[in-house]
């Protein structure tokens, strides 16, 4: 992620300003267990970070990853790991870039401090690193590498030399997607707006991002590919810098500029509609080398603990430590990404009679849906309103079948096709929190879930 963000700072002085309401409910910085969403017919949510940079790219912690002698920038990592444990991440998937990740030896990779035990798999390489934060929360690192290409959760470096390591990693062909695969991994594309239909056809990745942080953010992205105003988020955004009394709460930032990736979501359905199996996942990006200045609430104002919050990737499984569990959930797209910020879901739920997301159904079975509800809503602040909006996706395109604010749905699945569910938020709640800002960015409509989808034969 470039430092698009610096512009924040101008708005750190301020003019009139509101006292701020000593009723409102304390704005809680971290995340729950992710297993108070629920479980879904013996499966439990495993929080995810599917796209993270840490000190082994290049571009991290203030473009300083390393000091003057070359080691690794330990505050830095120090931030990245607390942020894991405050939020309650279950797995980390890291995707540095190829500098400097494919010049270390894999297990460096893992970044393992005191106390971190490797995950071995039956051919003794090492696939993991389990770290135990001081309340008991277990996170597992993974590894992979985010350029053209986005490997995920490696067992191993690609074979050859740190030349030919470096060469695979910068490939974006056909023989650098099974490259990735025979090392153990998964193929995903970051930044799909920026990926023409044909090229995504011919690679058949393992997953794309319907969503990318950085792309929402950088001038020069939402103007290419994204259709948007190129300075919208930096001038949306510079007013939650203001330290002053009344200021808006930091954490909310996000409210100003976050908007579906039109493009990302349109190439989808385009090879849902060839008939792929294509999972989606959210993409953090986070480097931590955007904003160092300090909020109102004395973090920085991209630190790993504020971006991690924002949104995440829920993997349902059967055990949330065992990685072949968590990859083979992404594969099979049996999760679904979740905008936290406006609030952890509660009894979400998608399935077609035994089928999962991710599953397939027949024709004549019913797809239902289980709006959620946001987690611990103080009954005090302005009720959110919650919708749900189910697509099929065929070769002829995408429409949509129905939406509703009922708190359960059913839909005949009669025809064939890819269904999915979009679960979509007008977060009036966090309107209060924004204080002398208005509630102008709590009264529209934003994506909350993006669910895989179901496939009906």
């Amino acid at each position: 992620m470039r430092a698009v963000w610096i512009w924040f700072v101008l708005g750190a002085c301020g003019g009139d300003h509101a006292a701020p309401d000593a009723a409102l409910p304390a704005w809680d910085r971290t995340l729950p267990p992710a297993s108070v969403m629920g479980t879904w017919r013996g499966l439990t949510p495993a929080r995810g970070i599917v796209h993270l940079h840490s000190p082994y790219s290049h571009d991290a912690c203030d473009n300083m990853p390393r000091d003057p002698n070359g080691v690794p920038n330990e505050p830095c990592l120090q931030d990245l790991r607390a942020a894991l444990c405050t939020d309650q991440i279950d797995f980390a998937d890291l995707t540095d870039h190829d500098a400097s990740m494919a010049d270390e030896a894999f297990p460096t990779l893992f970044s393992p401090r005191a106390g971190d035990l490797p995950v071995m798999n039956s051919d003794g390489d090492q696939i993991g690193s389990r770290m135990t934060c001081g309340d008991g929360h277990v996170v597992t690192f993974t590894v992979g590498g985010e350029n053209d290409l986005m490997p995920v959760m490696l067992h191993h470096h690609p074979p050859g030399d740190i030349a030919t390591r470096h060469a695979i990693y910068n490939g974006v062909d056909a023989a650098s997607v099974q490259a990735f695969r025979d090392a153990g991994g998964l193929t995903w594309i970051a930044h799909t707006e920026q990926h023409d239909i044909t090229q995504l056809r011919t690679l058949v990745p393992d997953g794309i991002e319907v969503y990318n942080l950085h792309a929402n953010i950088a001038p020069d992205i939402r103007e290419n590919y994204l259709g948007l105003d190129p300075a919208g988020a930096v001038s949306a955004a510079v007013n939650f810098a203001d330290t002053q009394p009344g200021h808006p709460e930091p954490d909310l930032a996000l409210l100003s500029f976050v908007s579906p990736n039109t493009p990302a979501i349109t190439r989808w359905e385009q090879l849902l509609g060839d008939g792929l199996h294509i999972p989606v996942t959210a993409g953090s990006d986070a480097h931590q080398n955007a904003l160092p200045i300090l909020l109102a609430d004395g973090e920085r104002g991209d630190s790993y603990r504020r971006v991690l919050r924002w949104f995440s990737n829920i993997a349902l499984v059967h055990d949330t430590q065992d990685l072949a569990q968590i990859e083979a959930s992404l594969k099979a797209g049996q999760m679904f990404a979740v905008f936290e910020m406006m609030g952890t879901p509660i009894g979400f739920d998608v399935h077609a009679g035994a089928a999962e997301l991710g599953g397939t159904a027949n024709v004549g079975t019913t797809l239902d849906v289980t709006l959620p509800t946001v987690r611990n809503l103080d009954p005090s602040l302005p009720a959110p309103v919650i919708k749900a909006v189910v697509y099929r996706v065929t070769s002829a395109g995408s429409t949509m079948v129905t939406s509703s604010t009922d708190p359960t749905l059913s839909v005949p699945l009669a025809s064939p096709g890819a269904y999915r569910v979009e679960i979509t938020i007008i977060p009036h709640h966090l309107g209060p929190y924004l204080a002398d800002l208005g509630t102008a960015y709590a009264d529209v409509e934003l994506p909350w879930i993006y669910a895989n989808p179901i496939y009906v034969e």
